[in-house]
């Protein structure tokens, strides 16, 4: 296909969409990729590093002033101030350039795999549940103190008082600091395979079909309330800055890893380093394996290592046994996603689909056995430290299940509104200094509309009216608050509607639903299903 139809690909403009692009093919043979499309993505990693790293300490940062320096000095400035660096925050922007760059070099290569190419509706489904996540992790996972306020009280009832406290200016403090974030995030991780409801707010990460960058931001709302337990052990040793800045250094370097487009890498990379082959492994909805952040070392010190390369042997010995006979089709050894099937692109839908068993269980008034099978046999219970053999599925294996049947200029009309409430949700994010009311009812709000695009994807029979009266309603509220917001909020959040950028932004998203509201009128069989899926029903 060329790569205007890629394009129409990706936007589910073509009936193929969501389908393997190979009807039936009769030899899989391994995925390739030209070595200058790995060295342009690892390039780019190693520019989100730098980007975050330097300019985090000067513009990002959390509990403290911000410093006049860059890098590590400007780390530890603000870590001694009793802040550290929101290293996630500030690499938000180069993680979309990335996907964006991802997306440009799929198209001029035309990737043969269906699993690692881009769909709009899953590519929005994850960037979605990043931006609620982030929300989530900022306006109430912080103000209630949950990931720093257990680990500063054992800091200081043992590390301090007893003289145990790393130096906060010493590079090696905050080196040893990160591989114990990978060690701690390792057990993390791999509970969260293991134990049910662990697994029931980690899986939404995995639920995608579908495995590049976007897949990466695809985080869950829940996850955060318990991961601060298993970095604990840490505050015995590590000030809480410097625990916190590692930490969020840890998540920003696992970004890189979701990806086809970056192949194997030297044997030293790979025996040591979570590489994106390594971590296509964990991916595999039939296997639990390969837990690690950073580093691959504890899955191969704990029995939980697999291989990816061991599948791609056989299938090289399998061409060698069947000559040059038959189709040749590259694919993927690999099968993403959870074996449950995501039934909706809501949110609130894939990311509490994994707490149903448990929840039947406490509904039907279960026994207290068969209630704690449901909340503690997670899907890696048995298979995490166990001996797996990666089996090869065949060339028309169904790689892609979940898809969204809305019409190619819906999915555009939810595409635009997104990239609305991304801008919005980053200025949610940096803007501390703002009402935490306000910042909160914003929020709200892009969960709901993210909510009500949702069921447009999901070609809801009534979504089409919801996201009316959501647009009509946010017009009237706007228009409202430029003419007197005096009158609608105290003074404080009234004075934030007075700031000149504030009132331009009400104004530009103004104009914006209205356009919306008449698109929503005029062209209901944008918002309908495909005639190509109502053939199919």
């Amino acid at each position: 296909p060329s790569s205007f139809g890629n394009a129409l690909w990706w936007l589910g403009w073509e009936a193929q969409e969501g389908k393997d692009a190979h009807t039936k093919p009769t030899l899989l043979i391994p995925v390739e990729v030209p070595t200058w499309i790995s060295f342009v993505i690892i390039t780019m990693v190693l520019g989100t590093y730098w980007v975050s790293f330097k300019i985090a300490p000067l513009a990002f940062v959390d509990e403290a002033d911000k410093s006049k320096m860059g890098g590590f000095e400007g780390a530890v400035d603000v870590a001694r101030k009793g802040g550290f660096p929101l290293y996630i925050t500030a690499a938000i922007p180069c993680f979309l350039l990335m996907i964006l760059a991802e997306i440009i070099l799929m198209l001029i290569y035309k990737l043969p795999s269906a699993g690692g190419k881009y769909v709009l509706a899953d590519a929005w489904s994850s960037l979605t549940a990043g931006v609620v996540q982030q929300l989530v992790s900022t306006l109430v996972l912080k103000p209630a103190l949950i990931n720093t306020l257990p680990y500063e009280l054992l800091h200081q009832a043992v590390s301090v008082k007893y003289g145990l406290a790393l130096p906060i200016d010493n590079v090696s403090t905050w080196l040893a600091a990160l591989v114990l974030c990978d060690v701690a995030y390792y057990w993390l991780h791999r509970f969260a395979h293991e134990i049910n409801f662990l697994w029931a707010g980690h899986s939404v990460h995995h639920s995608s079909d579908h495995y590049n960058l976007s897949t990466a931001l695809r985080q869950s709302w829940f996850q955060g309330v318990a991961a601060p337990l298993y970095y604990l052990p840490m505050a015995l040793l590590f000030p809480t800055p410097v625990y916190m800045a590692m930490n969020q250094a840890n998540i920003v370097s696992q970004f890189w890893i979701h990806t086809c487009l970056v192949r194997r890498l030297p044997a030293p990379v790979e025996w040591v380093l979570m590489t994106p082959s390594h971590h296509r492994v964990h991916h595999d909805r039939r296997v639990h394996k390969n837990f690690g952040g950073m580093f691959i070392i504890w899955d191969r010190m704990f029995g939980s290592f697999l291989d990816e390369e061991d599948a791609v042997s056989v299938i090289r010995g399998n061409l060698t046994k069947s000559g040059t006979q038959g189709e040749k089709v590259q694919e993927e050894v690999l099968l993403f996603g959870t074996r449950q099937n995501p039934t909706s692109w809501t949110e609130a839908v894939t990311q509490t689909m994994f707490w149903r068993p448990i929840v039947s269980a406490l509904q039907k008034g279960a026994s207290l056995r068969d209630i704690g099978k449901a909340a503690l046999i997670g899907p890696g219970y048995s298979t995490a430290g166990s001996k797996r053999t990666l089996v090869v599925p065949s060339a028309t294996s169904t790689r892609i299940r979940a898809t969204s049947s809305l019409h190619w200029g819906g999915k555009i009309y939810v595409f635009a509104h997104f990239l609305i409430a991304v801008a919005i949700g980053f200025v949610v994010l940096i803007a501390k200094s703002g009402p935490w009311s306000l910042r909160s009812a914003t929020a709200l709000y892009l969960m709901y509309t993210l909510y009500c695009h949702g069921r447009l994807l999901d070609c809801n029979v009534s979504a089409r009216v919801q996201e009316l009266a959501r647009c009509m309603v946010l017009v009237v509220f706007l228009l409202a608050v430029l003419y007197d917001p005096s009158k609608m909020f105290p003074l404080d959040i009234a004075n934030v509607f007075d700031m000149p950028p504030i009132r331009f932004l009400c104004i530009f998203l103004s104009g914006v639903h209205v356009v919306s509201a008449g698109i929503l009128c005029l062209s209901q069989g944008a918002f309908s299903e495909t005639p190509a899926h109502k053939k199919s029903k």
